[in-house]
């Protein structure tokens, strides 16, 4: 396949990757903004998914295009990996993330810990769940069409 093409389908990728984190940003705000869910917490969780999502995005279209200019017979074992190097990237988040704020009290001394796992959790699994439906979506029409390999 051409390099041209290759590097088509990755600008066309990236962008639509990035208008989706922007939406589903947008919409977390929107939604979230006037509901007794609000608090920094919150923006903090849509802040993080969406900075993983999109780095997450970036290392993966660079390691396709990579992939498909110098050895795209290898393509169907970086579709089997990509997500699963991205899910043990998403549990180390998670992880993290609990670890960072497992100390956090409610103002009237309980643990609010809970409370947070549960929004981040939502919040970031959106993300992921959407992002990995536009992996598979995409470059399924992206192989069918092409016939990379």
């Amino acid at each position: 396949m051409e390099a041209n093409l290759i590097n088509e389908i990755g600008h066309k990728y990236y962008k639509l990757s990035l208008w989706i984190i922007v939406g589903l940003s947008l919409m977390f705000l929107l939604l979230l903004g006037g509901t007794s869910y609000w608090n920094t917490s919150m923006l903090y969780a849509i802040l993080i998914s969406a900075v993983f999502s999109f780095f997450t995005s970036v290392a993966y279209i660079a390691s396709w295009k990579g992939i498909a200019k110098n050895s795209p017979s290898t393509l169907t074992k970086f579709y089997l990996v990509a997500p699963v190097l991205r899910m043990m990237a998403a549990v180390l988040v998670i992880l993290v993330y609990y670890v960072v704020n497992r100390n956090a009290t409610n103002p009237d001394g309980s643990p609010a810990i809970y409370r947070l796992m549960d929004g981040f959790i939502f919040i970031f699994l959106a993300y992921y769940f959407v992002l990995l439906v536009l992996d598979s979506v995409y470059f399924a029409k992206v192989e069918k069409r092409n016939k990379l390999y």
